[in-house]
């Protein structure tokens, strides 16, 4: 089955945010999560695999847009994040099936009915007395009995917007707003409970403390049958809810199985979300949502994941945990906080004469600057506008045209100052000839590297790995094949991949990319002295004649230059495949060492002759396809292995 990829409305909405929160906590690999907003700088827009702006939903051409986005991300699921968002979903929930577009909402009849807290004992008859009662302006001006004090909120309002206490019939006559609001009956803590006194002292001054709310969701399958369901007791501030704790379920059994009677009626599905008190007459519910709510995420902290449930068990029809809410923990909000990246447009003027700041440049840190493919793509870089350069090396690298260059040490020390850097491209690594000792030292680093580079949040990390990753293989090797490690160096290059993947995966921040790079060829010192093929094609150059054996087996090699190239395109490139991408990078074509060694006696004018090789036959290929880079990233290679061996003779 092909992964389903899900449309997250509201993307800036602390329900939207919750959604966000519950799906990073899905089994790997389930879903793919597309953030749809209308706020570039969201604080969700850089949680989700990618993000798309739309209109507002009360904007005109609000759902053609949609449906327009959602067809070019092939979002076959939406999920909204606010009331009145569930509301006109549901209202276009044949227009948008039309396109393949599922909506993860209630029926737009129910959504319209819990949306009018007055008529809540009509429409849910059932459990009506497990209602606070509600009144008009109208009913109270006419009533006779004092039944003060009570809660003034909107009719269809939500998320404990707008409400206040009508203290007595004084404050009553100095309301004027129609039928906007609705007056209720307020649910009071029981006796029992220690807050109780309090509550009742906040109400004579005026104010609701919001106190001992109890939080009941329940999830409903498409036969309208509840399949999950938690409470949770909750303490808000300004409406929003700092602390969940887990409560027992049975005080609110009576109530349950009476308002799953109407949830029948009604056609529920998915989630529905009841907010009430627990008072002397039992339990008293003041406000009904059929939606996901803003601390859904933090429920799925607990065990209680009822986005997977619903998205992966009910829609999916896939093996799912039952949500099951952990009765030894309590869940907690604070305000979070992130660095995201502002368009240049809504950058400030500076005087500063730093270009980076007042432009479109970015600020690039390479490691490995002094190395051979380090230092020809530092030459790039520098040759580019559009970048501003920061290395570091062993030793500092004494480069002219370098913003900043650094040690290791100074990056161990903190004396590196790598703020506001945008492009991290990590390329220091011992070579494959070195020993496991440098291998191992090379891993160390490479965390202490990472680790600090964390610390500053860059857009995007980039590790430069190898195809030894993967060993000999009969099969032409994709980043989705196992990986077979079979030197000191290889191994090393894994540690280091599954770092970063751990890494990617406890942020939203940072983009991360792995390079397998083929094998390197070309007519430079290092190469001829280390890589075999450079070494032969020198000789041959030269005049000299080479010794070969296993003339039919393939390596796959790239040319110098188009492994640069590559580097500086996914420098610039952006992922497309969320936080964490694979990416091969290897030569268009991969001949034969026999192959190899024609071509250069007819285009060098020189000779080789064949060994006799060993009994135990020809050692398997090594041939990576990089198609992904082909079709994904439009990154092709220019040179191929004639071109490469013209190079020598040059």
């Amino acid at each position: 089955m092909d992964k389903l990829v899900i449309g997250i409305c509201s993307i800036g909405s602390g329900v939207g945010q919750s959604v966000i929160d519950s799906c990073k906590l899905f089994k790997p690999g389930a879903v793919q999560t597309v953030g749809l907003g209308n706020t570039p700088s969201a604080f969700g827009a850089t949680e989700c695999d990618r993000s798309r702006l739309i209109p507002g939903y009360h904007d005109g051409g609000y759902i053609e847009r949609l449906i327009e986005v959602a067809t070019e991300e092939n979002i076959t699921l939406l999920i909204p994040g606010h009331d009145d968002e569930a509301y006109i979903l549901a209202k276009n929930r044949e227009k948008l099936g039309a396109h393949g577009i599922g909506v993860l909402a209630a029926p737009e009849a129910l959504i319209a009915m819990c949306r009018d807290k007055y008529s809540y004992t009509e429409t849910f008859q059932e459990a009506a007395p497990f209602f606070v009662k509600s009144y008009t302006h109208q009913e109270l001006l006419d009533a006779d009995e004092d039944i003060f004090p009570l809660i003034k909120k909107p009719r269809s309002g939500y998320a404990s917007k707008s409400i206040s206490v009508i203290a007595n019939r004084q404050g009553l006559n100095a309301v004027d707003d129609g039928e906007s609001h609705i007056y209720q009956e307020i649910a009071m803590p029981a006796s029992g409970d220690d807050l109780s006194v309090e509550y009742r002292s906040s109400l004579s001054r005026g104010e609701n403390r919001q106190v001992s709310e109890i939080s009941l969701q329940l999830i409903f399958d498409q036969g309208s049958k509840l399949r999950a369901c938690c409470a949770t007791t909750n303490r808000l501030v300004n409406g929003v809810p700092i602390e969940i704790v887990p409560i027992d379920l049975a005080p609110l059994n009576h109530f349950i199985e009476a308002f799953c009677r109407s949830m029948l009626r009604w056609s529920a599905f998915g989630p529905i979300n009841v907010q009430g008190r627990m008072t002397d007459e039992g339990f008293k519910v003041f406000e009904i949502n059929p939606r996901f709510t803003g601390i859904t995420g933090l429920r799925a902290k607990l065990g209680f994941n009822e986005v997977e449930y619903v998205v992966i068990g009910l829609l999916m029809k896939q093996p799912c945990l039952q949500p099951r809410l952990s009765s030894r923990h309590a869940g907690v909000r604070q305000v979070a906080s992130k660095k995201i990246d502002l368009p240049p447009s809504r950058w400030p003027a500076s005087d500063s004469g730093h270009r980076a700041e007042v432009s479109g440049v970015r600020r690039v840190l390479l490691s490995g600057s002094t190395g051979l493919l380090g230092g020809l793509l530092l030459d790039r870089l520098l040759s580019d506008t559009d970048f501003e350069v920061y290395t570091v090396d062993r030793h500092r690298n004494g480069r002219q045209g370098i913003r900043q260059a650094y040690c290791f040490e100074e990056l161990r020390s903190g004396v590196a100052d790598i703020r506001g850097i945008d492009v991290v491209l990590h390329g220091a690594f011992a070579r494959p000839h070195h020993g496991p000792e440098d291998h191992f030292a090379a891993i160390q680093t490479s965390m202490e590297f990472l680790r600090a580079c964390m610390c500053m949040a860059p857009a995007k990390i980039i590790f430069l790995s190898s195809q030894s990753v993967y060993g000999n293989s009969k099969d032409v090797l994709s980043e989705a094949s196992l990986l077979r490690p079979e030197s000191s160096y290889a191994q090393a290059k894994v540690l280091v991949e599954d770092h970063l993947k751990s890494l990617s995966q406890m942020t939203r921040e940072t983009r991360f990319t792995i390079l397998r790079l083929s094998s390197v060829m070309g007519p430079l010192d290092a190469l001829v002295e280390q890589e075999a093929y450079s070494s032969m094609m020198s000789t041959l150059a030269g005049g000299g004649e080479v010794s070969a054996r296993h003339l039919s087996r393939r390596i796959s090699k790239i040319d110098y230059r188009d492994a640069v190239d590559a580097l500086l395109h996914f420098t610039k490139r952006e992922s497309q495949h969320g936080f964490f991408d694979i990416i091969n990078i290897g030569p268009g074509s991969t001949p034969s060492l026999g192959e190899v060694l024609d071509a250069a006696v007819e285009r060098l004018g020189a000779s080789y002759r064949v060994m006799a090789s060993y009994a135990e036959g020809v050692p398997d290929d090594l041939i990576i396809s990089s198609h992904k880079a082909h079709q994904e990233y439009t990154w092709y290679p220019r040179h191929d292995m004639q071109s490469t061996i013209d190079s020598f003779r040059k």
